[in-house]
């Protein structure tokens, strides 16, 4: 879903298993397919670009993806103990932000990527018994995504730093390509700033939360050879406490 900053990357599909996508290490990047729950870049929807956007299955039904050279069932890993809708636990920091995300989401962003303030927790799992399990490999079923938009993007807005100038202004062209509007304007603070919540239906069955929230920082940041300021926080989960996971986001974030 980079609008945003970084060069974009190649996202490729990774072995663990017959056609399955096993989570990768920290900061290695890897392919991830969803269906409906995948969070559309903003330059891709506001520039004309295209990027594909990632797809759970080559049928839309929601189940994980296979390669066409499987042949049995993929053996899952051993389930983690515990709560796997745990919202915290997972301390992640950039040159220009911090918060802590959920302990079972998989830190699926690069050094170059973080370093340019890009940020992508993601749930690596399987349905069993109607629970999304995060077994480290499957499917994509959450995620916790950070993306800075360039100063010179969120000026062609008309907006200037205007919250809900640039929330109305990404309303068709963004959010309402990543599923239907249920609520736009929200207000929240974070780290002491103005932020807005918008909330989308998900795509899948699994998807129980599915919103953006959206601030500009105090001050622009240079990260890279671009000035950014406007950043847009994407937030999927397959689990009842969707809000639990919004506000442990806003209530740890912190400016850099």
């Amino acid at each position: 879903m980079l609008d945003s900053y970084g060069p974009r990357t190649t996202w490729r599909m990774t072995q663990g298993g017959p056609g399955w996508c096993a989570a990768p290490p920290r900061r290695t990047p890897t392919s991830r397919r969803i269906t409906g729950l995948a969070i559309a870049g903003i330059l891709a929807a506001l520039s004309g670009c295209t990027i594909p956007r990632d797809i759970a299955t080559d049928d839309e039904s929601g189940a994980a993806a296979t390669s066409q050279s499987e042949r049995a069932p993929a053996t899952l890993a051993a389930p983690p103990q515990g709560d796997f809708s745990i919202v915290s636990g997972q301390p992640i920091e950039t040159p220009c932000w911090s918060y802590e995300g959920p302990q079972n989401f998989v830190n699926n962003i690069s050094s170059d990527g973080e370093t340019l303030c890009l940020g992508a927790l993601e749930l690596w799992g399987e349905v069993i018994d109607g629970v999304v399990v995060p077994t480290g490999v499957g499917a994509v079923y959450g995620q916790v995504k950070v993306e800075p938009v360039r100063v010179s993007t969120s000026d062609a807005w008309g907006a200037g730093r205007d919250l809900d100038g640039a929330v109305d202004a990404l309303a068709d062209s963004y959010f309402a390509e990543n599923g239907t509007i249920i609520s736009l304007h929200e207000q929240t603070v974070l780290d002491g700033v103005p932020a807005n919540i918008t909330r989308v239906e998900g795509g899948i069955k699994e998807t129980r939360t599915k919103a953006f929230i959206t601030a500009f920082a105090p001050e622009p940041f240079t990260p890279g050879d671009s000035a950014v300021q406007f950043f847009v926080i994407g937030i999927v989960t397959p689990y009842e406490n969707g809000d639990e996971l919004i506000e442990q986001v806003v209530s740890t974030w912190r400016w850099a």
